[in-house]
């Protein structure tokens, strides 16, 4: 039987569970033992008093407090990059649809003109109209995705 236990031993290893954080596609952040994507994960560094071997799920509140307020913090910060995403997001297709627009009006007429300030047309030659054309399939490349 003592051979059966020293062999168990032998054979067991030490748990050492981390705790870890990744952001998903949707901007949602996750904590968890195990990582779903190694990636995008990073382990958490929690710091244990040495002395007493108190952790935070142990029952100290300060590190609880702690990890709580940088929990919301990310909470914020993601919420306020989602924010800002959806607003460039937003930008880029007011120009997109106007790139479009513009491009429509350009394959669509004969002749291309611009106005002066007085209110004169400027007819555009046929160099310009292809050139203009370019400025407009590459604006259109840029913010329409």
């Amino acid at each position: 039987m003592k051979i059966f236990i020293v062999l168990l031993l032998a054979f067991v290893k030490p748990v050492n569970a981390g705790i870890y954080k990744w952001t998903d596609s949707e901007g949602n952040v996750h904590f968890g033992d195990q990582p779903v994507n190694n990636e995008s994960a990073t382990e958490l560094n929690i710091r244990t008093n040495n002395r007493t071997g108190i952790t935070n799920s142990s029952g100290n509140n300060k590190e609880r407090e702690y990890l709580l307020k940088k929990i919301e913090e990310d909470k914020l910060a993601d919420a306020e990059a989602r924010k800002k995403q959806a607003a460039l997001m937003k930008e880029n297709q007011k120009i997109c649809n106007n790139f479009k627009i513009q491009y429509q009006k350009q394959i669509q007429s004969t002749h291309t003109y611009t106005m002066s300030a007085d209110g004169e047309r400027t007819y555009l030659s046929e160099k310009e109209r292809v050139a203009r054309k370019k400025k407009l399939q590459q604006g259109i490349s840029k913010y329409c995705h």
